[in-house]
């Protein structure tokens, strides 16, 4: 009975914008629900120093300095967490960061394929533009799907006095109405309908007809693909390999009176952002929960189904009643999860009832992407790469960034179970960008802790502990390395020593981890 009450009145309160701190408590609650059901124990909290490592990755997109690290370890005031996340949510670096999120999500075909990768520098473009001018979800979504059109009816990446646009997407897609629908179904309705694309699908709900009734809104996009095409009416479509046309229709059923193609997108647009589509918040809610919480509520994050349940129906159903309510503010979902104590709890296991992700009793250990991977390294080393003012958005080839991001690219739909290759294993070890940093001359961070004259041995290891892992070294690891530099290392020098203790912690599984 308490728990039905809980969840009716949680569910009751979400009509009415709320603080992120108020959702922050209801989320806790509702986990705290299912961990006593299951008769698991929760992680204790993790430490100051884990939480700005992670929240610092999980926000801006790679592990923060020295000098924020030991300004927040002195912090005594208990609203240190939440001003770090506000102070985050400001910077440029949530922007570079949500902006690889979103490209990654929305155009993975485009990363690394030449052919494609005209997309990308314009969809950047336009994604940190939107970021940075803090746009709602809801309008983000709509401007991609109706996304400006040449006078010959082909995507534009710039509209003229406009600046960049969206079409990126469109690019990324050939202008194919198939792979448009299997695209935004997917990722802003949470629908994998691309199996009913040739027949129906086997292990869900959706039928062929479904499939190229939602293809018919983009009809339009690239008048060259079938003339035949073009003596249909505005957002009718011919299903290949058939006789057979179908009209434009919602996956829900309904259909818009079309007077021209641009009038299909527009009434898509419409339909998948409006506050009754019972598709498009929790889908967006859910990318943001595997994002901070290394898996979805439903996981995939974009796998929703009759088959895959969520792990925590009510907790979804309260996230997505208060994105709605918040105006589908991205911000406000990113405080209210950070400020969990769900979110803040250790990944370390304290107990063998945490071994089930799907609680959320201790939080995930998530692998870094490739973008993480680099820019932590370039954070801890002190490398700098840079910023081309007249070209912002033109991707560099064989500079050590774009080197790491192919070699570290990874395609896992988990953050949890990424694979580490031999490659990237060897690159890590001994690979030219590594072997360089880790020597004294082309280390900014190295020179600095060496060749400061006041700073005693152990000041200097604990300030390498905080370049690359974020936290001082524990007593053991204090003794062991202090007496490895004092004693001059392989090497008999200490200086040399201290590089030796730099490419330890740059090798160490902790530095590739998000925990």
């Amino acid at each position: 009975m308490r728990t039905a009450a809980l969840i009716f009145c949680l569910s009751a309160t979400t009509t009415l914008a709320q603080a992120p701190a108020e959702l922050s408590q209801q989320i806790d609650e509702l986990i705290s629900v299912r961990i006593s059901k299951e008769k698991a124990t929760p992680a204790p909290a993790c430490s100051d120093a884990e939480f700005i490592r992670r929240v610092y990755l999980d926000v801006a997109g790679k592990i923060p300095p020295v000098s924020r690290v030991r300004e927040f370890l002195a912090d005594k005031t208990s609203t240190k967490r939440a001003e770090l996340v506000d102070e985050l949510l400001e910077s440029s670096r949530y922007v570079v960061n949500f902006t690889t999120m979103w490209r990654n999500a929305l155009i993975p075909e485009a990363i690394g394929d030449l052919r494609l990768s005209q997309a990308v520098p314009g969809f950047e473009a336009w994604l940190r533009k939107a970021l940075a001018e803090d746009i709602r979800y809801d309008e983000f979504v709509r401007q991609i799907v109706d996304s400006p059109l040449n006078a010959n009816g082909t995507p534009s990446q710039y509209a003229e006095g406009d600046g960049p646009t969206p079409a990126g997407f469109y690019i990324a897609k050939e202008g194919k109405p198939e792979n448009l629908a299997s695209a935004t179904s997917r990722v802003f309705l949470g629908r994998r309908i691309g199996c009913a694309q040739c027949h129906d699908h086997p292990f869900d709900e959706w039928k062929q007809e479904q499939f190229w009734q939602f293809a018919a809104f983009f009809s339009g996009v690239d008048p060259t693909q079938n003339m035949a095409g073009a003596k249909l009416k505005p957002g009718t479509i011919k299903i290949p390999d058939s006789e057979d046309s179908v009209t434009a229709a919602y996956l829900t059923g309904g259909a818009p009176d079309l007077k021209t193609n641009a009038d299909a997108r527009r009434s898509l647009a419409q339909w998948i952002v409006d506050e009754n589509n019972p598709f498009f918040a929790e889908v967006a809610v859910n990318r943001l929960w595997g994002h901070f919480y290394g898996r979805g509520l439903v996981e995939p994050v974009d796998d929703f189904s009759a088959e895959n349940p969520a792990s925590h129906p009510e907790l979804l159903k309260l996230l997505s009643e208060s994105f709605v309510a918040s105006g589908c503010d991205l911000k406000f979902m990113v405080r209210a999860m950070t400020g969990t104590k769900t979110y803040q709890r250790t990944s370390q296991q304290t107990d063998a009832s945490q071994e089930t992700p799907e609680l959320f009793a201790r939080m995930a250990v998530k692998g870094l992407t490739e973008e993480q991977i680099f820019d932590t390294l370039a954070e801890a080393t002190g490398h700098f790469e840079a910023y081309r003012a007249d070209q912002p958005f033109v991707l560099q080839q064989n500079t050590p960034r774009s080197e790491f991001l192919e070699l570290f690219r990874n395609d896992s739909d988990s953050r949890t179970e990424q694979q580490t290759t031999i490659l990237q294993a060897l690159a890590m070890m001994n690979g030219e960008f590594v072997a360089l940093h880790t020597h004294l001359e082309n280390s900014q961070t190295l020179a600095a802790v060496a060749n400061v004259p006041f700073m005693s041995d152990e000041d200097r290891v604990e300030t390498l502990f905080l370049a690359t892992l974020s936290r001082k070294p524990t007593a053991p690891e204090r003794e062991k390395f202090v007496k490895y530099v004092k004693s001059g290392g392989a090497s008999d020098d200490a200086k040399t020593a201290l590089t030796d203790v730099f490419w330890a912690l740059l090798n160490s599984s902790e530095f590739l981890l998000n925990h």
